[in-house]
């Protein structure tokens, strides 16, 4: 018999994933959602000014 951690990567995705990735580029991660928040303000900002 098995155990049913063997395939906890085939069901739960998301959790290897935060395993993986997150412990080693949290933040990467973070950086990149502010940097890109801030370049869609300016972009907005760009856009929208007179």
């Amino acid at each position: 018999r098995r155990p049913e951690t063997s395939f906890l990567w085939f069901t739960s995705p998301y959790k290897t994933l935060k395993y993986i990735l997150w412990r080693r580029y949290k933040w990467v991660v973070i950086l990149a959602i502010l940097l890109f928040i801030l370049l869609l303000f300016l972009g907005i900002f760009i856009y929208a000014f007179p």
